[in-house]
């Protein structure tokens, strides 16, 4: 039964991980510095979907695989895809599928919040907003300055006001399915922490 906890654990981080780079090849070139993507859309599900702990797993292994030089986001790969212009962002992912797992376990075990559909999902909307775009451009900005020699309003033109719209309706879908699929949800990460809760007991005993 712990062997396929496991199982099941490994294949959902493995298809987030999937999810994540399918939805990196899929890109609108705005400017010459960071296309629009649906990666922050994945992002977001992942860490609703799987929780803080799987999501953040997921896309450090997207992040590795990539510094190794197999071309995952938008068909590129190696160091200089993560220390380029998108690198604060792309470094930003993982944290920002972390707080938003956490987020929406918190908002899941809230019932005055999840008794009503709109507020509830007015509260997922913000925490997707929040977490899943506006936290992305507190490194992603600064990091653009840094690798293009941007001054502070240019780097907000090319690496965040046109974008924003975007971010919107992405997490407005992501609130959408999310609180759609809630019972779905909640048994995954109920199988996914199931897994983890075992290993945990294997290696108290051990």
């Amino acid at each position: 039964m712990r062997t396929s906890s496991n199982i099941r654990s490994t294949v959902f981080i493995a298809l987030f991980a999937a999810l994540f780079i399918v939805m990196s090849a899929i890109q609108i070139k705005v400017g010459s510095y960071v296309p629009i993507t649906l990666q922050t859309l994945a992002v977001t599900l992942a860490g609703a979907i799987l929780g803080p702990r799987k999501s953040f797993i997921s896309l450090w292994i997207v992040i590795a695989l990539t510094a190794t030089g197999l071309p995952l986001l938008s068909g590129r790969g190696g160091l200089e895809t993560l220390t380029g212009a998108t690198g604060g962002f792309i470094f930003a992912f993982p944290f920002c599928a972390l707080l938003i797992g956490f987020a929406t376990q918190v908002l899941f075990r809230s019932e005055a919040l999840m008794r009503n559909r709109i507020v509830g999902f007015i509260a997922l909307f913000v925490v997707f907003e929040l977490f899943g775009s506006f936290l992305t451009y507190v490194p992603g900005v600064p990091w653009l300055m840094h690798v293009t020699g941007l001054d502070f309003g240019k780097a907000m033109t090319a690496g965040c006001y046109p974008y924003l719209p975007g971010d919107a309706i992405k997490s407005f879908v992501a609130a959408v399915i999310v609180l759609s699929l809630k019972p779905y949800i909640l048994r995954i990460q109920s199988s996914i922490h199931s897994a983890q809760d075992g290993s945990s007991q294997v290696h108290t005993t051990i």
